[in-house]
Protein backbone atom coordinates (compact mmCIF):
# COMPACT_ATOMS: atom_id res chain seq x y z
CA UNK A 1 0.00 0.00 0.00
CA UNK A 2 2.92 2.71 0.74
CA UNK A 3 4.38 2.06 -2.25
CA UNK A 4 1.12 2.41 -4.15
CA UNK A 5 0.37 6.00 -2.29
CA UNK A 6 4.09 7.03 -2.62
CA UNK A 7 3.77 6.28 -7.37
CA UNK A 8 0.48 8.15 -6.98
CA UNK A 9 1.63 10.97 -5.07
CA UNK A 10 4.63 11.18 -7.43
CA UNK A 11 2.58 10.71 -10.55
CA UNK A 12 0.44 14.08 -9.11
CA UNK A 13 3.43 15.91 -8.64
CA UNK A 14 4.76 15.54 -11.84
CA UNK A 15 1.47 16.36 -13.15
CA UNK A 16 1.35 19.36 -11.04
CA UNK A 17 5.01 20.69 -12.11
CA UNK A 18 4.15 19.83 -16.05
CA UNK A 19 0.80 22.10 -15.61
CA UNK A 20 3.05 25.09 -13.21
CA UNK A 21 6.33 24.88 -15.90
CA UNK A 22 4.12 24.32 -19.37
CA UNK A 23 1.11 26.60 -18.93
CA UNK A 24 3.03 29.71 -19.17
CA UNK A 25 4.52 28.61 -22.50
CA UNK A 26 5.10 31.83 -24.97
CA UNK A 27 6.65 30.24 -28.13
CA UNK A 28 5.87 27.36 -30.41
CA UNK A 29 8.76 25.71 -30.47
CA UNK A 30 9.54 25.61 -26.58
CA UNK A 31 7.11 25.45 -23.92
CA UNK A 32 9.21 25.11 -21.31
CA UNK A 33 10.75 28.34 -21.58
CA UNK A 34 9.84 32.15 -20.76
CA UNK A 35 11.61 33.86 -22.78
CA UNK A 36 10.90 33.81 -26.75
CA UNK A 37 15.00 34.02 -27.49
CA UNK A 38 15.90 30.85 -25.75
CA UNK A 39 16.44 28.03 -27.98
CA UNK A 40 14.58 24.60 -26.96
CA UNK A 41 17.38 22.71 -26.36
CA UNK A 42 18.79 25.43 -23.79
CA UNK A 43 16.11 25.82 -22.08
CA UNK A 44 15.16 21.63 -21.96
CA UNK A 45 18.45 21.21 -20.36
CA UNK A 46 18.00 23.95 -17.92
CA UNK A 47 15.48 22.58 -16.42
CA UNK A 48 15.82 20.20 -13.91
CA UNK A 49 14.74 16.58 -14.65
CA UNK A 50 10.94 16.08 -12.55
CA UNK A 51 10.96 14.23 -9.73
CA UNK A 52 14.71 13.30 -9.66
CA UNK A 53 14.86 14.94 -6.09
CA UNK A 54 12.14 12.32 -5.01
CA UNK A 55 12.94 9.45 -7.45
CA UNK A 56 16.30 8.93 -7.07
CA UNK A 57 15.87 5.49 -5.02
CA UNK A 58 13.46 4.39 -7.49
CA UNK A 59 15.86 5.67 -10.64
CA UNK A 60 16.00 2.13 -13.28
CA UNK A 61 19.75 0.97 -13.89
CA UNK A 62 18.97 -0.01 -16.97
CA UNK A 63 18.76 1.47 -20.14
CA UNK A 64 14.83 2.30 -21.68
CA UNK A 65 13.94 -0.07 -23.73
CA UNK A 66 12.97 1.63 -27.43
CA UNK A 67 10.93 -0.73 -29.39
CA UNK A 68 10.52 0.30 -32.94
CA UNK A 69 7.67 -1.13 -34.23
CA UNK A 70 8.39 -2.02 -37.92
CA UNK A 71 4.81 -2.72 -39.98
CA UNK A 72 5.13 -4.89 -43.02
CA UNK A 73 4.10 -2.07 -45.59
CA UNK A 74 7.07 -0.09 -44.34
CA UNK A 75 9.94 -2.38 -44.80
CA UNK A 76 11.00 -0.66 -47.58
CA UNK A 77 11.21 2.63 -46.43
CA UNK A 78 13.30 1.63 -43.18
CA UNK A 79 15.76 4.57 -42.08
CA UNK A 80 19.34 2.85 -41.05
CA UNK A 81 19.64 5.13 -38.42
CA UNK A 82 16.59 4.20 -36.93
CA UNK A 83 18.51 0.73 -36.79
CA UNK A 84 20.57 2.18 -34.70
CA UNK A 85 18.96 4.07 -31.82
CA UNK A 86 15.93 1.01 -31.17
CA UNK A 87 16.78 -1.05 -28.62
CA UNK A 88 14.04 -3.71 -29.98
CA UNK A 89 13.24 -4.70 -33.73
CA UNK A 90 8.95 -5.21 -33.53
CA UNK A 91 8.23 -6.96 -37.04
CA UNK A 92 4.11 -6.44 -37.31
CA UNK A 93 2.37 -8.44 -37.41
CA UNK A 94 1.09 -12.25 -37.71
CA UNK A 95 -2.32 -12.84 -37.76
CA UNK A 96 -3.94 -15.39 -36.28
CA UNK A 97 -6.94 -17.60 -37.38
CA UNK A 98 -9.21 -18.26 -34.99
CA UNK A 99 -7.86 -22.06 -34.43
CA UNK A 100 -4.67 -20.53 -33.30
CA UNK A 101 -3.08 -20.89 -37.10
CA UNK A 102 -0.94 -18.27 -38.85
CA UNK A 103 -2.78 -16.57 -41.46
CA UNK A 104 -1.79 -17.00 -44.54
CA UNK A 105 -3.83 -16.32 -47.60
CA UNK A 106 -5.99 -14.00 -48.28
CA UNK A 107 -7.71 -16.05 -51.05
CA UNK A 108 -7.09 -19.15 -52.67
CA UNK A 109 -4.18 -16.88 -55.22
CA UNK A 110 -3.44 -14.20 -52.85
CA UNK A 111 -0.69 -14.62 -49.67
CA UNK A 112 -1.05 -12.16 -46.99
CA UNK A 113 1.57 -9.51 -47.48
CA UNK A 114 2.13 -9.56 -43.53
CA UNK A 115 3.08 -13.47 -44.43
CA UNK A 116 5.06 -12.83 -46.97
CA UNK A 117 7.45 -10.04 -45.65
CA UNK A 118 7.78 -12.25 -42.76
CA UNK A 119 8.93 -15.05 -44.55
CA UNK A 120 11.16 -12.20 -46.06
CA UNK A 121 12.39 -11.28 -42.55
CA UNK A 122 13.62 -15.20 -41.48
CA UNK A 123 15.25 -15.38 -45.08
CA UNK A 124 17.61 -12.09 -43.67
CA UNK A 125 15.80 -10.28 -46.97
CA UNK A 126 15.11 -7.53 -44.70
CA UNK A 127 17.65 -5.23 -42.61
CA UNK A 128 17.04 -5.19 -38.89
CA UNK A 129 20.13 -4.41 -37.85
CA UNK A 130 22.03 -6.74 -34.85
CA UNK A 131 18.91 -5.74 -32.70
CA UNK A 132 16.58 -8.44 -30.46
CA UNK A 133 13.54 -9.18 -32.97
CA UNK A 134 10.32 -9.13 -31.16
CA UNK A 135 7.27 -10.61 -33.17
CA UNK A 136 3.83 -9.28 -32.92
CA UNK A 137 0.50 -11.38 -33.01
CA UNK A 138 -2.79 -10.05 -33.64
CA UNK A 139 -6.24 -12.04 -34.23
CA UNK A 140 -7.13 -11.56 -38.24
CA UNK A 141 -10.81 -10.43 -36.72
CA UNK A 142 -13.05 -9.86 -33.26
CA UNK A 143 -14.53 -13.16 -33.53
CA UNK A 144 -11.02 -14.96 -34.00
CA UNK A 145 -10.25 -12.72 -30.77
CA UNK A 146 -12.81 -14.54 -28.69
CA UNK A 147 -12.44 -17.71 -30.12
CA UNK A 148 -8.58 -17.85 -29.41
CA UNK A 149 -9.07 -16.79 -25.65
CA UNK A 150 -12.12 -18.37 -24.96
CA UNK A 151 -11.47 -22.20 -26.31
CA UNK A 152 -8.58 -24.19 -24.65
CA UNK A 153 -8.11 -26.00 -27.96
CA UNK A 154 -7.75 -22.89 -29.33
CA UNK A 155 -5.61 -21.51 -26.79
CA UNK A 156 -2.76 -24.17 -26.83
CA UNK A 157 -2.57 -24.40 -30.45
CA UNK A 158 -1.89 -20.82 -30.67
CA UNK A 159 0.46 -20.92 -27.82
CA UNK A 160 2.12 -23.88 -30.10
CA UNK A 161 1.98 -21.56 -33.34
CA UNK A 162 4.07 -18.79 -31.31
CA UNK A 163 6.31 -20.77 -30.07
CA UNK A 164 7.17 -22.41 -33.59
CA UNK A 165 7.39 -18.74 -34.88
CA UNK A 166 9.62 -17.47 -32.34
CA UNK A 167 11.92 -20.83 -32.88
CA UNK A 168 12.54 -20.16 -36.64
CA UNK A 169 11.92 -16.88 -36.60
CA UNK A 170 14.96 -16.42 -33.76
CA UNK A 171 12.84 -14.00 -32.34
CA UNK A 172 13.89 -13.47 -28.44
CA UNK A 173 10.16 -12.22 -27.55
CA UNK A 174 6.36 -11.71 -28.14
CA UNK A 175 4.08 -8.73 -28.53
CA UNK A 176 0.50 -9.40 -27.93
CA UNK A 177 -1.64 -6.83 -29.80
CA UNK A 178 -4.92 -8.16 -29.15
CA UNK A 179 -7.49 -4.88 -29.88
CA UNK A 180 -11.13 -5.27 -29.04
CA UNK A 181 -13.20 -3.06 -30.38
CA UNK A 182 -15.74 -1.14 -27.51
CA UNK A 183 -15.75 -2.25 -24.20
CA UNK A 184 -15.13 -6.42 -23.61
CA UNK A 185 -17.37 -8.49 -21.44
CA UNK A 186 -15.72 -9.90 -18.28
CA UNK A 187 -15.63 -13.14 -19.71
CA UNK A 188 -13.18 -12.30 -22.18
CA UNK A 189 -11.24 -10.61 -20.15
CA UNK A 190 -10.86 -13.06 -17.64
CA UNK A 191 -9.76 -15.80 -20.86
CA UNK A 192 -7.34 -13.80 -21.90
CA UNK A 193 -5.92 -13.51 -18.78
CA UNK A 194 -5.86 -17.36 -18.49
CA UNK A 195 -4.27 -17.09 -22.36
CA UNK A 196 -1.19 -14.91 -21.53
CA UNK A 197 -0.28 -16.74 -17.83
CA UNK A 198 -0.56 -20.38 -20.15
CA UNK A 199 1.35 -18.17 -22.66
CA UNK A 200 4.37 -17.43 -19.95
CA UNK A 201 4.43 -20.79 -18.89
CA UNK A 202 5.19 -22.44 -21.78
CA UNK A 203 7.71 -19.52 -23.03
CA UNK A 204 9.34 -18.63 -19.78
CA UNK A 205 12.36 -17.31 -21.23
CA UNK A 206 10.89 -15.12 -23.63
CA UNK A 207 10.39 -11.07 -23.40
CA UNK A 208 6.57 -11.29 -23.33
CA UNK A 209 4.79 -7.33 -24.21
CA UNK A 210 1.08 -6.81 -24.74
CA UNK A 211 -0.23 -3.57 -26.01
CA UNK A 212 -3.02 -1.67 -24.44
CA UNK A 213 -4.92 0.63 -25.03
CA UNK A 214 -4.51 4.15 -22.97
CA UNK A 215 -7.72 3.91 -21.26
CA UNK A 216 -7.41 0.31 -20.43
CA UNK A 217 -7.51 1.20 -16.38
CA UNK A 218 -10.53 3.00 -16.38
CA UNK A 219 -12.84 1.51 -18.68
CA UNK A 220 -13.91 -2.62 -19.18
CA UNK A 221 -11.42 -3.22 -21.54
CA UNK A 222 -9.82 -6.58 -22.64
CA UNK A 223 -6.80 -6.34 -20.17
CA UNK A 224 -6.66 -7.23 -15.96
CA UNK A 225 -3.87 -5.27 -15.51
CA UNK A 226 -2.81 -6.40 -11.71
CA UNK A 227 -3.59 -9.91 -12.74
CA UNK A 228 -1.08 -9.43 -15.84
CA UNK A 229 1.47 -7.38 -14.38
CA UNK A 230 3.32 -10.66 -12.64
CA UNK A 231 3.41 -12.21 -16.09
CA UNK A 232 4.42 -9.67 -18.24
CA UNK A 233 7.30 -8.17 -19.34
CA UNK A 234 6.45 -4.89 -20.94
CA UNK A 235 3.01 -3.17 -21.64
CA UNK A 236 3.19 -0.91 -24.54
CA UNK A 237 0.74 1.44 -23.79
CA UNK A 238 -1.05 3.20 -27.48
CA UNK A 239 -0.80 6.74 -25.87
CA UNK A 240 -1.77 7.78 -29.41
CA UNK A 241 -5.13 8.16 -31.52
CA UNK A 242 -6.58 10.23 -28.67
CA UNK A 243 -8.55 12.10 -31.79
CA UNK A 244 -9.71 9.71 -34.41
CA UNK A 245 -9.92 9.90 -38.27
CA UNK A 246 -13.80 9.38 -37.39
CA UNK A 247 -14.29 12.06 -34.82
CA UNK A 248 -16.89 14.99 -36.06
CA UNK A 249 -13.84 17.29 -34.49
CA UNK A 250 -10.30 17.91 -35.56
CA UNK A 251 -7.65 17.52 -32.04
CA UNK A 252 -4.82 16.30 -31.03
CA UNK A 253 -3.65 13.19 -31.56
CA UNK A 254 -1.13 12.41 -28.59
CA UNK A 255 -1.77 14.96 -26.29
CA UNK A 256 0.34 14.90 -23.57
CA UNK A 257 -1.69 17.36 -21.33
CA UNK A 258 -5.09 18.88 -21.66
CA UNK A 259 -8.08 16.66 -20.98
CA UNK A 260 -11.54 18.13 -20.36
CA UNK A 261 -14.92 19.03 -22.30
CA UNK A 262 -13.15 18.57 -25.65
CA UNK A 263 -10.28 16.10 -24.94
CA UNK A 264 -11.80 13.26 -22.75
CA UNK A 265 -8.60 11.83 -22.00
CA UNK A 266 -4.42 12.47 -22.49
CA UNK A 267 -0.92 11.13 -21.52
CA UNK A 268 -0.71 12.14 -17.73
CA UNK A 269 -3.91 11.13 -16.68
CA UNK A 270 -3.72 7.62 -18.52
CA UNK A 271 -0.48 6.87 -17.34
CA UNK A 272 -0.94 8.09 -13.41
CA UNK A 273 -4.45 6.02 -14.03
CA UNK A 274 -2.80 2.88 -15.23
CA UNK A 275 0.34 3.16 -12.57
CA UNK A 276 -2.17 2.43 -9.77
CA UNK A 277 -2.31 -0.89 -10.78
CA UNK A 278 1.29 -1.93 -12.47
CA UNK A 279 5.01 -0.86 -11.79
CA UNK A 280 6.43 2.65 -14.28
CA UNK A 281 9.31 0.63 -14.83
CA UNK A 282 6.89 -1.84 -17.30
CA UNK A 283 5.42 0.67 -19.26
CA UNK A 284 6.84 1.73 -22.58
CA UNK A 285 4.83 5.04 -23.79
CA UNK A 286 3.74 5.06 -27.22
CA UNK A 287 5.51 7.62 -29.90
CA UNK A 288 3.86 8.12 -32.49
CA UNK A 289 5.52 9.28 -35.84
CA UNK A 290 2.26 10.50 -37.50
CA UNK A 291 -0.62 12.86 -36.92
CA UNK A 292 -3.61 13.05 -38.71
CA UNK A 293 -5.08 15.70 -41.30
CA UNK A 294 -8.80 16.73 -41.59
CA UNK A 295 -10.66 19.09 -43.87
CA UNK A 296 -12.17 21.75 -41.28
CA UNK A 297 -15.04 24.13 -41.02
CA UNK A 298 -12.55 27.23 -40.26
CA UNK A 299 -8.72 27.81 -38.52
CA UNK A 300 -9.57 27.74 -34.98
CA UNK A 301 -8.16 25.00 -32.93
CA UNK A 302 -10.37 21.62 -32.70
CA UNK A 303 -12.59 22.99 -35.33
CA UNK A 304 -15.24 20.90 -36.87
CA UNK A 305 -14.25 18.97 -39.18
CA UNK A 306 -15.83 18.16 -42.79
CA UNK A 307 -15.07 14.56 -43.74
CA UNK A 308 -12.91 11.49 -42.01
CA UNK A 309 -9.36 12.35 -41.26
CA UNK A 310 -6.22 10.62 -42.65
CA UNK A 311 -3.01 9.76 -41.52
CA UNK A 312 -0.38 11.81 -42.34
CA UNK A 313 3.03 11.01 -41.75
CA UNK A 314 6.54 12.35 -40.11
CA UNK A 315 7.78 12.03 -43.80
CA UNK A 316 4.45 14.08 -44.94
CA UNK A 317 4.56 16.40 -42.57
CA UNK A 318 8.47 17.60 -43.28
CA UNK A 319 8.28 18.27 -46.58
CA UNK A 320 5.03 20.46 -46.45
CA UNK A 321 7.27 22.25 -43.90
CA UNK A 322 10.11 22.38 -46.43
CA UNK A 323 7.63 23.03 -48.93
CA UNK A 324 5.71 26.39 -46.73
CA UNK A 325 2.88 25.06 -47.34
CA UNK A 326 1.35 25.67 -43.90
CA UNK A 327 1.47 27.83 -40.80
CA UNK A 328 2.84 25.69 -37.58
CA UNK A 329 0.86 26.46 -34.77
CA UNK A 330 1.74 25.17 -31.12
CA UNK A 331 -1.28 23.86 -28.82
CA UNK A 332 -0.61 24.84 -25.28
CA UNK A 333 -3.47 22.83 -24.12
CA UNK A 334 -2.12 19.69 -25.26
CA UNK A 335 1.54 20.40 -25.70
CA UNK A 336 1.27 19.28 -29.45
CA UNK A 337 1.76 21.66 -32.70
CA UNK A 338 -0.54 21.80 -35.37
CA UNK A 339 -0.98 22.70 -38.84
CA UNK A 340 -3.33 25.07 -40.56
CA UNK A 341 -3.20 25.01 -44.27
CA UNK A 342 -5.74 27.09 -46.92
CA UNK A 343 -5.81 26.40 -50.39
CA UNK A 344 -8.70 27.20 -52.93
CA UNK A 345 -10.88 28.24 -50.27
CA UNK A 346 -10.62 24.60 -48.63
CA UNK A 347 -9.01 24.58 -44.44
CA UNK A 348 -7.09 21.44 -43.67
CA UNK A 349 -5.69 21.28 -40.10
CA UNK A 350 -3.21 18.64 -39.27
CA UNK A 351 -2.63 17.52 -35.39
CA UNK A 352 1.01 16.62 -35.43
CA UNK A 353 3.96 15.34 -33.33
CA UNK A 354 7.61 18.15 -33.68
CA UNK A 355 10.73 18.21 -32.14
CA UNK A 356 9.66 20.03 -28.98
CA UNK A 357 6.62 17.50 -28.51
CA UNK A 358 8.61 14.37 -28.25
CA UNK A 359 10.77 15.81 -26.32
CA UNK A 360 8.43 16.67 -23.68
CA UNK A 361 7.28 12.74 -24.08
CA UNK A 362 10.82 11.22 -23.33
CA UNK A 363 11.26 13.88 -20.61
CA UNK A 364 8.19 12.63 -19.00
CA UNK A 365 9.41 9.23 -19.69
CA UNK A 366 12.26 10.27 -17.38
CA UNK A 367 10.43 12.16 -14.95
CA UNK A 368 7.56 9.11 -14.37
CA UNK A 369 10.39 6.48 -14.06
CA UNK A 370 8.94 4.90 -16.96
CA UNK A 371 10.57 1.58 -18.84
CA UNK A 372 10.74 3.34 -22.23
CA UNK A 373 9.47 3.96 -25.23
CA UNK A 374 7.25 2.14 -28.22
CA UNK A 375 7.37 4.07 -31.78
CA UNK A 376 4.64 3.46 -34.28
CA UNK A 377 5.94 3.27 -36.39
CA UNK A 378 9.29 2.74 -38.15
CA UNK A 379 9.01 3.85 -41.76
CA UNK A 380 6.88 6.88 -41.25
CA UNK A 381 9.54 9.10 -40.21
CA UNK A 382 11.01 9.74 -43.99
CA UNK A 383 14.39 11.73 -43.80
CA UNK A 384 13.61 14.21 -40.57
CA UNK A 385 17.13 14.22 -39.72
CA UNK A 386 15.57 15.46 -36.44
CA UNK A 387 14.24 12.61 -34.95
CA UNK A 388 16.71 10.03 -34.28
CA UNK A 389 19.19 12.03 -32.06
CA UNK A 390 16.39 13.07 -29.62
CA UNK A 391 15.82 9.57 -28.97
CA UNK A 392 19.04 8.38 -28.98
CA UNK A 393 19.32 11.03 -25.51
CA UNK A 394 17.07 8.63 -24.18
CA UNK A 395 20.00 6.91 -23.15
CA UNK A 396 22.16 9.23 -22.39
Amino acid sequence: MKTKLYFLGFLLTVLAIFVTFFSQSPTLLSPLCTSSAEAPEKCLQTRSRLGDASTDKKKISKPYIVMGFAPYWNLKKLNPESLVNITHFAYFNLLLNKDGTIFTKVNKREEDPAYTNYKRLVAGNVNRGSKPLIIAFMPESQSALQEIVGSKIAREKTIETIAQILNESGATGVNIDFEPVGDTPPSVKDNFTIFIKELRTKLPASQLSISIYASSAVRPRLWDLKSLESHTDYFVVMTYDYTMPGSNISGPNSPLRGSGDIIEHDIIKNIAEITKQIPPSKILLGIPFYGYEWDTVDTTKYSPSLARGSLASLERIQQMIDNKTFELIWDRNSLTPYGVASESGKISQIYIENETSIRLKLEFVKSANLGGIAIWALGYEGNSSWIWPIIANLNH
